[in-house]
């Protein structure tokens, strides 16, 4: 029996119903659909712009979008900045897409970092819109640089935008500038920032001058000491210049050089730690220095004892380590006689709910408010059926919360008494702790004042 053949137009029906069935009302229909679409959607009426109009016209169009903002009366609202800054990276992503003279595109970014000023004089923003400016925006304004032919242009309007950032929209600007121009457009920014500065009056401006020389002077060396790093040159640089130089080795498979590089960082921020860490992962890896790598990941999950980071030591160290591992966490948080919910939540993942329950019971009077953490806990440990356990960390969370009288929090009090209300009846040994009922009575009278807690609880 021969399989029935079937049409190219069968297939494309089956894969995609809809586009056959717009393919089959016309092209004038279809142009009818989108320009009723365009009129109300600005989304829509963008796009559309961009496949007819001629560049003239967009570049027109970018323009009003940019005076709309310079001239907005409006305020934008804590409710409204996540929309308005994705509204503002497409505008951003548009442009790209639409203007192809780099020069055109290269004006058209710097006007849209000079309406700044009106945008945050316009706003209670908290770094959202602000990361448009400094991320969206400075990569195209460089996107353009780049490719524009008239340097002279570039270096006029990098100046112009560049020195004059009164909210730190344009920062970024000056960052890492050998990464983006070359040589001769540099000489030339810093051969005019000289002749401002000799000629500034104003001793404001000629700080401003005179840091902006400074900084790009000092970029250069630290671009020309990367460079001669990377020949293999002992030079000095900057614990983030390491970093960077150690993922460019990386990504040449030297992981002896990187690692020879990494070691010279002996003092570091926080902020640091994760990535050199995770370059070491990376080293050591590459290295095949396996007790090395294992070392690293048991340090981090010591020093956070997490499900995620558990499965990540049995990835390197091996699944047969898994008992002797956990065996020796448990002792570890046997002898600490403080309570850990980070601890507590370690055991419920890995199931270990005897452990878990003993860790608790001991600690009863310790668990505290950990109104994040502990409900996981709880909710863990009655799945497993282990119910007094489970209602003694909603007691200690619900008394914690009464104590406080977060009057906000209500809510999660009373579901967590709904919770114990529910286990009681399965709990058929209290052990030396006060049963539910008892447990409840003294609720109510240490807090029967507080109405709207037991008006609520009554009626849900």
């Amino acid at each position: 029996m021969h399989p029935i053949p079937v049409s190219e137009l069968e297939i494309a029906y089956m894969s995609d119903d809809r586009k056959v069935k717009l393919m089959a009302l016309g092209l004038e229909a279809l142009a009818d659909l989108l320009l009723d679409l365009a009129s109300s959607i600005e989304r829509v009426d963008d796009k559309l712009n961009q496949l007819v109009d001629p560049a003239s016209a967009t570049v027109k169009r970018f323009r009003q979008k940019i005076a709309a903002l310079e001239n907005m009366t409006g305020y934008i609202n804590d409710a409204h900045i996540f929309s308005f800054a994705v509204q503002l990276g497409q505008m951003l992503t548009d442009m790209k897409a639409s203007v192809l003279d780099p020069s055109v595109g290269l004006e058209l970014v710097a006007e849209f970092f000079e309406t700044d000023n009106s945008v945050f004089e316009k706003s209670d923003d908290d770094g959202i819109i602000g990361g448009v400016y400094v991320g969206d925006a400075k990569d195209l304004f460089f996107h353009y640089a780049s490719a524009c032919q008239d340097k002279e242009k570039v270096v006029s309007l990098f100046l112009q935008v560049a020195l004059k950032d009164d909210y730190g929209a344009r920062s970024s600007l000056m960052e890492r500038l050998p990464d983006h121009f070359d040589e001769e457009v540099l000489a030339t920014i810093l051969k005019k920032l000289q002749v401002l500065e000799s000629k500034a009056k104003n001793e404001k401006k000629k700080g401003t001058y005179t840091y902006a020389s400074t900084s790009i002077k000092a970029q250069i060396q630290e671009a020309e000491l990367f460079a001669d790093a990377l020949q293999g040159k002992q030079v000095e640089l900057s614990n983030k210049r390491i970093l960077e130089l150690v993922q460019v080795l990386l990504d040449r498979d030297e992981a002896d050089a990187a690692h020879a590089w990494i070691k010279k960082i002996t003092t570091h921020t926080y902020s640091d730690t994760y990535e050199i860490e995770k370059l070491l992962k990376k080293i050591y890896a590459g290295q095949g220095d396996r007790e090395s790598l294992i070392a690293l990941y048991y340090k981090n999950f010591k020093s956070y004892r997490t499900f995620d980071h558990f499965q990540e030591l049995l990835d390197v160290a091996g699944e047969d380590k898994k008992a002797e591992i956990l065996a020796n966490e448990l002792t570890l948080m046997s002898q600490d006689t403080s309570f850990s919910s980070d601890n507590a939540k370690f055991l419920a993942d890995v199931g270990m709910f005897d452990e878990l329950e003993a860790y608790l019971f001991a600690r009863i009077g310790k668990l505290g408010d950990d109104y994040y953490t502990l409900p996981e806990v709880a909710k863990a440990l009655a799945r497993d059926k282990r119910y007094l356990a489970s209602s003694l960390i909603y007691r200690s969370l619900l008394d914690s919360m009464m104590e406080r009288a977060y009057a906000k929090s209500y809510h999660h009090g009373i579901d967590y008494l709904h919770a114990m209300d529910t286990m009681a009846s399965l709990i058929k040994d209290w052990k030396t702790f006060p049963t539910h009922n008892a447990y409840k009575v003294q609720l109510l009278q240490a807090n029967k004042r507080k109405t709207s807690f037991w008006n609520q609880y009554v009626k849900k």
